[in-house]
């Protein structure tokens, strides 16, 4: 049900709260409060369950993708390493030539600290990067898969820990080879998660 209808309830129920009763109509207006108190508890409970993370499972036109694992660690220099497992998905029954572009990764704790791949020595493997050009001969044929790994780094300081919970996002792009050293972008996909737990917590 739509926010403007929750917020007519809670104003009715506070109209009804707030109106005087006579001996004769205060029967009727305990068991219409009731009623719409059960409503409004009722709304309550599903705005909370919307506010719950989505999932694990990203889906846009012609490409699905999935985080698999989420591993954060701590190298011997208190740089903090957070390796992501993302398994993408061609769903279109072409060949797709699909790239990762350069610095678009992103990653932000349940603390606030941001995670990136171009600093401290993150890296991203499993796919070409498209900086100024593109490779087309990274090929997912239809229905097929490519697992991509990101290790996003921060330098963390003294008294600093990871977050349990993470925001994601990434963008992939995917290109069209013309021929004579031409290449074409075809489209764009951006990829995002929230509230994702940590692998092996809840």
């Amino acid at each position: 049900m739509p926010p403007s209808t929750f917020h007519r309830l809670l104003l009715a129920l506070a109209l009804i709260i707030a109106m005087p009763a006579s001996a004769e109509n205060v029967a009727q207006l305990k068991q219409e409060n009731t009623r719409l108190r059960a409503q409004v508890e009722m709304l309550q409970g599903q705005n909370c369950g919307s506010s719950m993370p989505a999932g694990t499972d990203w889906s846009g036109d012609g490409l699905t993708a999935r985080i698999d694992t989420i591993r954060p660690g701590v190298n011997n220099h208190n740089d903090a390493r957070i390796t992501v497992t993302v398994t993408l998905r061609n769903t279109t029954t072409r060949p797709m030539a699909l790239n990762y572009q350069s610095r678009s990764f992103n990653l932000v704790d349940d603390a606030g600290y941001q995670y990136l791949t171009h600093m401290h020595g993150g890296t991203v493997t499993g796919i070409p990067t498209a900086n100024s050009s593109a490779d087309t001969t990274a090929i997912i044929s239809p229905g097929g898969s490519r697992t991509v790994t990101f290790v996003a780094a921060r330098s963390m300081n003294r008294g600093q820990t990871i977050g349990n919970r993470f925001d994601m996002n990434a963008t992939f792009i995917q290109v069209e080879d013309l021929g004579q050293g031409k290449v074409r972008k075809v489209r764009d996909f951006q990829i995002a998660f929230t509230n994702m737990p940590a692998s092996g917590s809840r």
